[in-house]
């Protein structure tokens, strides 16, 4: 069988030393369908961002390239678009038919840090071959605030594999007749049911669409002279960070190039408890619009325990790139691609354990910051 590792299957190799850690793994790291990746001591500042070639280690870029060192023991402040590489306290001796993909975490996601995982001889970024040995490297950039890090911090997260099972067009159909995946926001009246269950499917995943119908469509991060601490959870003042962006009166936003926004989708998205989901960026050819954060979706998600939750919308982070956009309501975003796990995990996303974003309405900010 092909398929994602559920969580009792990640915590099995780390039983088996196929995961290792210079700390112990905290149970806490592992959510339902991936493992939450923590930095370590040793960190430096590079001139750029590079890939090691096949045959070439990371710290063969380090010795070559670096400008200096950075001890993570103490609190440090990364400094906006800097790049950084930091080894990861996790390293790797996996099965030879295991392979693992990372992506940033939610909460990074939405304060503009980008995140990549390197290693050792693979000119890939965030792809882990199957069979790997060895150190993992985060290339660390932030993009529009600095941060203050150390050691134990949890910036990106990993999925395991035997061979990625991910669902076409027809398998989302039939899914969709077990368990109904996307619902229109509860709140919203004269609703087509059937744009989003008959003309929003493609062959790799649901189409997601902007909502620009709320009250408050979004955020879009200002300057700001104080760091963000990622230990410090729910203390920073939104107001330092962020401007919220008022429901514009003719359904259009115009939005500055490589400036940073926070949405959200007007869909609401489940993911039933057999099932992950990664959210990627939309066809280029529609535009230069894309969720340049996107990660993964925990079973659970918009589902809870027997299905009771009727979806919960998903947060986009947003960075135009080449040039200024206009944005209309329900305009097409990203997509949700589904994939089928192993087995159904131990544990589900929002249940009986803390999720930060279980509850989200609308374009809510990362977890560091107090909500308002």
């Amino acid at each position: 069988m092909q398929g994602t590792l559920p969580s009792q299957e990640i915590r099995k190799l780390i039983e088996s030393g196929a995961i290792r850690s210079a700390a112990d793994v905290d149970d806490a790291q592992v959510q339902p369908s991936s493992l939450d990746l923590t930095l370590s001591v040793e960190a430096y500042s590079m001139p750029g961002s590079l890939l090691p070639l096949h045959g070439e280690r990371v710290r063969d870029l380090i010795e070559r390239y670096s400008r200096f060192s950075i001890d993570l023991r103490n609190p440090n402040v990364l400094i906006k678009d800097n790049v950084y590489l930091v080894r990861l306290r996790e390293s790797l001796k996996l099965p030879a038919e295991i392979a693992a993909y990372a992506n940033n975490k939610s909460s990074t996601g939405r304060i503009d840090l980008q995140t990549r995982v390197i290693c050792d001889g693979n000119p890939r970024y965030d792809k882990i071959p199957a069979g790997y040995q060895g150190d993992l490297w985060l290339e660390v950039i932030p993009k529009s605030f600095d941060v203050n890090a150390r050691t134990g911090d949890s910036l990106n997260q990993s999925i395991f594999y035997n061979g990625r099972a991910i669902l076409g067009y027809e398998e989302l159909i039939a899914l969709n007749k077990q368990s109904q995946l996307l619902y229109p926001p509860p709140d919203r009246e004269g609703y087509d049911d059937q744009v989003i269950h008959g003309g929003h499917r493609e062959s790799e995943g649901l189409l997601m669409t902007l909502d620009l119908e709320q009250e408050v469509v979004g955020y879009v991060s200002r300057k700001s002279l104080r760091p963000i601490d990622i230990a410090r959870i729910g203390e920073h003042d939104p107001g330092q960070y962020f401007d919220p962006i008022p429901r514009p009166k003719d359904g259009t936003l115009f939005l500055s190039q490589e400036a940073f926004y926070i949405f959200s989708t007007f869909e609401y998205v489940s993911v039933p408890p057999d099932y992950a989901v990664e959210m990627l960026p939309y066809d280029t050819s529609a535009g230069e619009f894309r969720a340049h954060y996107a990660g993964f979706f925990d079973p659970g998600f918009g589902y809870g325990a027997e299905g009771e939750v009727k979806g919960t919308p998903a947060v986009l982070e947003v960075r135009p790139y080449e040039d200024d956009l206009i944005v209309r309501h329900r305009q097409p975003v990203c997509k949700m691609a589904y994939e089928k796990l192993l087995a159904r995990p131990d544990k589900l996303y929002g249940v009986g354990v803390r999720s930060n974003y279980a509850a989200q309405r609308g374009p809510r900010l990362s977890k560091f910051f107090k909500q308002v």
